[in-house]
């Protein structure tokens, strides 16, 4: 009998399998929302125990310690399926994924998300000077890429609640916090990063219009990185 993991496994092959990314709604993705729900963290053996004996041997040998750890939990042409693991400080900044969908299900402790959604592209106020907003040194290329959005409200998520449903629009530039000390969520994305495709960062400019806000694109801030750590959980899929 297929574990609450598996089946969530293969309701993702076929759902992304046979509907293509850019026709998915929330309609299509009423079945995998209601089995990803269900998902705790003893579902995919996730314990919060590993990762604070880790951290305290690395902080021991004075090593240092990464903010996020991420578990591979499989990926093929369809879909990728992941844990990420929020440390106290530890945040994935402000990020896109590029005409994807995304489930995002609490398993471990709170988050607290912050998204936008984009918009029809404004002007920037003409007096407005963007060096004096970027917290790293930029190239006159990512000065370019500023997107008008809208934000949306924030919204904190424990692993008792429903996950959150980000769309290739809607809700999709977003950044999570942990709430609590360890904060792990278990995250689908579809269709997985392609060599042509990578996530985008950005800072959000001080200034705003009405609910009208403008994001500039930044590099990865140098404060994210994540270690990784072996899933050990069961298969997903039962081997050919």
């Amino acid at each position: 009998m297929a574990t609450p993991i598996q089946k969530l496994a293969n309701l993702s092959a076929k759902i992304f399998g046979m509907v293509s990314p850019d026709k998915i709604t929330k309609e299509h993705l009423t079945p995998l929302i209601r089995a990803i729900n269900e998902i705790k963290m003893e579902d995919v053996n996730f314990d919060v125990k590993e990762i604070d004996e880790i951290d305290n041997y690395r902080k021991h040998d004075q090593q240092e310690i990464a903010p996020v750890t991420y578990i591979h939990l499989h990926q093929d042409r369809t879909f990728t399926m992941s844990i990420f693991v929020l440390k106290s400080g530890g945040v994935i900044p402000l990020h896109d994924h590029p005409k994807m969908h995304g489930l995002l299900k609490v398993i471990c402790g709170a988050v607290k998300i912050i998204s936008y959604t984009e918009i029809n592209k404004l002007p920037l106020p003409e007096d407005y000077n963007l060096s004096n907003s970027q917290s790293q040194p930029l190239t006159r290329s990512y000065y370019k890429n500023i997107k008008t959005v809208q934000k949306n409200n924030d919204i904190i998520l424990t692993d008792k609640d429903d996950c959150c449903v980000l769309m290739p629009i809607e809700g999709n530039i977003h950044e999570i916090q942990p709430v609590t000390n360890i904060a792990a969520f278990l995250d689908i994305l579809a269709p997985p990063y392609e060599s042509d495709q990578s996530c985008h960062y950005y800072q959000e400019l001080p200034f705003s219009k009405l609910n009208i806000k403008w994001l500039l694109e930044i590099p990865q801030p140098r404060s994210y990185w994540c270690d990784t750590l072996k899933y050990k959980g069961v298969p997903l899929f039962d081997p050919m």
